[in-house]
């Protein structure tokens, strides 16, 4: 599965899918995750999180991973400066 994420309502949706796909509740899943259930929520919810070490092991237990990759741009573009 591919998604864009470019803000964390996107990233929340996408865990809120996995989760779905996989019929678990939050609790089920942070208990698998071992972390919060709130952790869960807010992240599902959408709500900004610190990106630090839990951030990426919950998205690593998941399945995520996040790639990083330059938008190559117009050099005839006069907005490129």
């Amino acid at each position: 599965m591919r998604s864009l994420l470019e803000r964390p309502e996107d990233l929340g949706r996408f865990v809120h899918r996995i989760r779905t796909d996989a019929r678990m509740t939050q609790r089920q899943l942070a208990d698998a995750l071992g972390t919060s259930q709130r952790y869960l929520s807010e992240l599902e919810a959408g709500k900004p999180k610190r990106i630090d070490a839990n951030y990426f092991d919950v998205l690593r237990k998941l399945g995520i991973e996040l790639y990083a990759e330059t938008v190559a741009s117009d050099p005839d573009d006069p907005g490129n400066d």
